[in-house]
């Protein structure tokens, strides 16, 4: 586990996305779990960890490469696991991915290799607090219902953006399921003028432009 700044971690055995965790009093909070085949080691590393008790998994959205180490750590952990409303539907198959190219992913069975973990849902219009601090937003536009996490000036941002050069920038075109949220989502986080961006692949970051 590598430090970013006091209070904020970043997993080193993730793969796929990436996974922080945030300590605060005498509770942590992970965000994002990276894929399915690195959650045994995940869980190792948190075993390993001298960290506050886990008490919850904030998932910033529905792709594998975030949530697939979420059953593992809820199973050694008994952590709660947040997830937005909209992508716990698609998840479950109740609803449709939003674009051809998430559909052709769900066909393939790329998008639901990953067991689902028992979910607690985050609401598409509010912010709910999570933990001391620790607030969980809607940030819609990657996918319907992506959030990202926010925690004393830090953004924890998921897919909502990606940082290049000091500013935050879009994911290909192909990966974004509605572009107009996407523009909202990106135009408030960079209004937001977080202090500190952790990203979900890339290097933590501060905006510069």
């Amino acid at each position: 586990m590598r430090d970013v700044i006091p209070g904020v971690h970043r997993l080193t055995s993730t793969r796929g996305g990436n996974a922080y965790l945030i300590e605060e009093d005498d509770r942590a909070v992970l965000v994002d779990t990276g894929l399915p085949s690195s959650a045994d080691a995940v869980v190792e590393e948190l075993s390993a960890a001298r960290i506050p008790k886990l008490t919850d998994i904030v998932l910033t959205h529905y792709d594998p490469d975030h949530v697939g180490g979420a059953t593992a750590v809820q199973r050694a952990t008994d952590a709660r696991v947040w997830l937005g409303d909209h992508d716990i539907r698609i998840l479950r198959g109740d609803t449709e991915a939003p674009t051809r190219m998430r559909r052709a992913m769900f066909r393939s069975g790329w998008l639901g290799r990953a067991e689902l973990p028992e979910l607690t849902a985050l609401p598409g219009t509010t912010g709910v607090q999570i933990a001391p601090a620790v607030v969980a937003e809607p940030a819609p536009g990657h996918t319907p219902g992506h959030h990202i996490v926010r925690w004393r000036g830090v953004a924890f941002i998921g897919d909502a953006a990606l940082v290049s050069k000091g500013r935050l920038v879009h994911f290909p075109g192909f990966l974004i399921s509605d572009r107009p949220a996407a523009d909202a989502t990106l135009s408030a986080l960079t209004a937001s003028t977080p202090r500190l961006v952790c990203p979900g692949h890339g290097a933590p970051a501060r905006l510069t432009a």
